[in-house]
């Protein structure tokens, strides 16, 4: 079953140029679906399709990432966003593919779509269908960690969510752009199953929690430990990913302590599906206060108020309890006022 998961079928577009990738989904989504009904992991529908989106995305984009030197200036091309993190042409490439799924998928009734750049909600098969009438609720980060292409830092994921109406989780999966690490969470009738169900074991799993802090959060946040003299003075060790996919990955393949935004987390998105998975693994996650966060919540305000990036909560997940219970301990000395 592992197998059919983890083999790459190395689809490879020529010429490496977004048309390319684009051409080529037909394919990698017709594999992708083979390869997850070959896995058997997933029950539901809202399971096989984010298991199809997961792997259809792996099939496309794996092969271009594992060169970044070999990638198409126009996949690379600014084309919004913002300044300091501007979307560009190769973040459309997973929103397409969850176009592509949704024009092939019947049985998820009432199904709207939302992706990170994306400004609403948007109602699939029905057309104009008001959300007033949705049942289900697709979140995607297409492309996670765009940025770092740029600086060849290869911590790219692409994750989905996939809730009802009352903000409870259907179904979520983070896969990796760069290795072999994915994960998946369906909720079967209220139970959890997790894929895979353990972490790997590694030489990390030796990491004792009074060793250096193996810390991820984001380059413009560092600022802010500088009055803690424990995280500024070599007691973390920090990459540079924030609340992202390939730290929850890390995290959950003991690689990882902590992962933090404890200034301006951003609710849309980095909560609903980073923070929704790692709470399926059974991680820590609080707010920066070490006040649990109700997702199911966020996720209503989510679709009631189409929030996006104005809609903050600063938050941490950790490895352990006792690792969670540290970090928020170094964090309160620090009186921060989110931007």
């Amino acid at each position: 079953m592992a197998v059919a998961i983890e083999r790459s079928i190395g689809i490879t577009p020529e010429p490496l140029n977004y048309e390319g990738v684009l051409t080529r989904i037909p394919e990698a989504v017709s594999f992708a679906s083979i390869e997850a009904e070959t896995a058997g992991l997933a029950k539901t529908p809202e399971g096989k399709f984010v298991l199809t989106y997961l792997l259809a995305n792996r099939n496309l984009l794996q092969p271009i990432l594992s060169d970044l030197s070999s990638i198409s200036p126009d996949l690379l091309q600014p084309i919004g966003g913002f300044s300091y993190n501007p979307e560009r042409s190769i973040d459309n490439v997973g929103s397409a593919v969850a176009l592509y799924i949704t024009q092939k998928t019947e049985e998820i009734p009432h199904l709207f779509m939302r992706t990170e750049e994306s400004a609403r909600w948007e109602s699939v098969g029905d057309v104009d269908q008001p959300i007033e009438n949705g049942e289900r609720f697709a979140i995607i980060d297409p492309l996670d960690m765009t940025h770092g292409i740029v600086n060849n830092n290869r911590v790219q994921t692409t994750g989905i969510a996939i809730y009802d109406r009352q903000g409870d989780i259907r179904a979520v999966g983070i896969i990796s752009l760069v290795d072999d690490k994915f994960l998946f969470v369906e909720n079967d009738r209220g139970t959890f199953h997790v894929y895979p169900e353990f972490p790997a074991t590694s030489e990390a799993d030796t990491h004792s929690d009074t060793d250096t802090i193996r810390m991820a959060t984001l380059t413009r946040r560092m600022q802010y430990f500088q009055d803690i003299p424990f995280l500024s003075n070599g007691g973390a060790r920090t990459m540079d990913a924030g609340i992202s996919g390939y730290p929850i990955l890390a995290l959950h393949h003991n690689m990882l302590d902590t992962v933090i935004d404890h200034v301006k987390g951003s609710a849309w998105y980095e909560l609903v599906i980073w923070a929704r998975a790692a709470q399926a693994l059974g991680l820590p996650v609080s707010d920066k206060d070490g006040n649990p966060i109700d997702i199911s919540a966020v996720m209503r305000h989510v679709i009631a108020h189409h929030e996006g990036d104005n809609y903050r909560i600063p938050v941490v997940i950790s490895r352990t309890p006792e690792i969670h219970k540290r970090v928020l301990s170094l964090l309160k000395p620090q009186d921060v006022t989110p931007r």
